[in-house]
């Protein structure tokens, strides 16, 4: 390669100056193209997840703090019921029924208040009576 640029160095700088043009932006190019793959390729399979790992428990019974659940089903038929299931530190659970867009991509929200239980919350997608994907996050105190 620097055999080649040196030779075109020598008879054309003017040639140099573009030929290196052409060849950044064909990096550029390949690594954008195969970076939209790797996210095609990723939004294929199901999961489930949140905005964050871990939450503060808000001070005040009037603050409330949304978390994001947002994820992805395959094989989605459009108007099915998707359940996300909230099991709670204690045991006890929250059962989220919504639906996705037509592509299988989901997002629901789930509010945490001063009385949100402290510990580690499980989320389960369910699809078709089937567990699909977990995720968790925790609330802890402030």
């Amino acid at each position: 390669m620097s055999k080649i640029l040196s030779e075109m160095q020598g008879k054309n700088k003017t040639a140099l100056k573009y030929g290196f043009t052409i060849m950044v932006v064909s990096l550029f190019v390949m690594s954008g193209f195969n970076t939209n793959l790797f996210a095609e390729e990723l939004e294929k399979i199901t999961f489930i997840g949140v905005d964050k790992e871990q939450f503060e428990q808000p001070h005040s019974k009037y603050n409330y703090e949304h978390i994001i659940i947002s994820g992805y089903v395959e094989d989605y038929t459009r108007g099915d019921e998707i359940l996300v299931v909230i099991i709670h530190p204690d045991q006890s659970q929250n059962e989220i029924h919504t639906h996705a867009t037509k592509k299988g991509e989901i997002y629901t929200l789930f509010d945490i208040s001063n009385d949100s239980q402290i510990g580690v919350y499980n989320v389960i997608l369910k699809y078709r009576d089937a567990e699909l994907a977990t995720t968790s996050f925790e609330i802890i105190e402030k």
